[in-house]
């Protein structure tokens, strides 16, 4: 009997499991994101992988038909996956200590032979006729393989830091959770602190003494199929919940009503009536007859005024 290869068993139940996994949604607020979704539990239990930003003690399960019997969190380092990457880490961290120790060496080697170049007393001979050059072509040469190890030692330094700090990234935390379930799903949450909507602000100005403010709500990038909501609040204090669509949407629209334009056309300073209070504090950007004038802060909620000199 001829056997198959294992990607082709494992690969229809892949399709399946995944198949069975029911809607995600990602609820953002201004200060982290909330993850939901209903997974499936082949024989009653499943593995989740975490992401980076998961915040400890947020993670809640729910067993749909049935009851969680145990949920069990796998720190970074021993988790599976996350094993390869340290080993990786770790085998680069100690090649680049060989080298900034070789390069150490070099500096001994090369600052010894300036000192030694640097304190001969010139002395004529046939085979040296000119002893005054010869020290300073020494003396330079040893200079500039000094140069050249300092420059290879300051890259060294610094890949080496970025490897260190890869490394408490990834060894830190928590990496999955294992979750076992009476029956064949589970609902999961939790809480990423790494995601959030960001305020961003549109002030339009017609010219003609009409101008409009338009709040919108930066997002992170998206993931397909995915259904986002955004909480004009913090997840420990949230707000009203709004199905969003789009990178970019809109979530307040509201008249401005201007007292006092100052400064060359376009107008560099607006003052208005106090806006709609609770709007939070954001990047605005000035729109004048269309046009795209500039960027500044903007108090949000209360303010009664903008200036691109900010």
């Amino acid at each position: 009997m001829r056997l198959l290869p294992l990607a082709f068993v494992l690969l229809p139940i892949l399709i399946c499991q995944q198949a069975q996994a029911g809607p995600k949604s990602v609820t953002l607020f201004m200060d982290g994101a909330r993850v939901e979704q209903e997974l499936p539990a082949a024989g009653g239990f499943l593995e989740l992988p975490l992401p980076d930003g998961f915040a400890a003690g947020s993670l809640r399960v729910k067993a749909p038909g049935g009851i969680v019997q145990r949920v069990e969190l796998v720190p970074a380092e021993q988790d599976r996956r996350r094993s390869g990457v340290l080993v990786r880490l770790r085998e680069r961290r100690g090649e680049l200590q060989d080298r900034m120790d070789a390069l150490n060496r070099r500096e001994e080697i090369f600052s010894a032979a300036a000192k030694s170049q640097s304190g001969k007393a010139p002395r004529k001979t046939k085979a040296n006729p000119d002893p005054v050059v010869t020290l300073q072509q020494g003396t330079e040469f040893a200079l500039n393989q000094m140069e050249a190890v300092y420059r290879s030692k300051r890259k060294c330094r610094l890949a080496l830091d970025a490897v260190e700090r890869e490394l408490a990234s990834a060894a830190k935390g928590v990496a999955s959770a294992r979750i076992w379930v009476t029956g064949n799903k589970a609902r999961v949450s939790y809480v990423v602190g790494s995601e959030r909507w960001t305020p961003s602000y549109d002030l339009r100005f017609s010219g003609e003494g009409g101008a409009e403010l338009l709040l919108h709500a930066k997002l992170p990038p998206r993931e397909k199929g995915v259904q986002y909501q955004v909480v004009r609040g913090t997840a420990a204090k949230p707000g009203a919940v709004e199905a969003v669509r789009g990178d970019f949407p809109i979530l307040a629209r509201c008249p401005l009503n201007i007292s006092a334009a100052v400064g060359a056309q376009p107008p560099e300073r607006f003052s208005f009536a106090p806006v709609e209070a609770g709007l939070p504090p954001g990047e605005a950007a000035l729109y004048w007859k269309g046009e795209y004038i500039g960027s500044a802060p903007f108090a949000g909620g209360g303010s009664t005024g903008f200036s691109l000199g900010q």
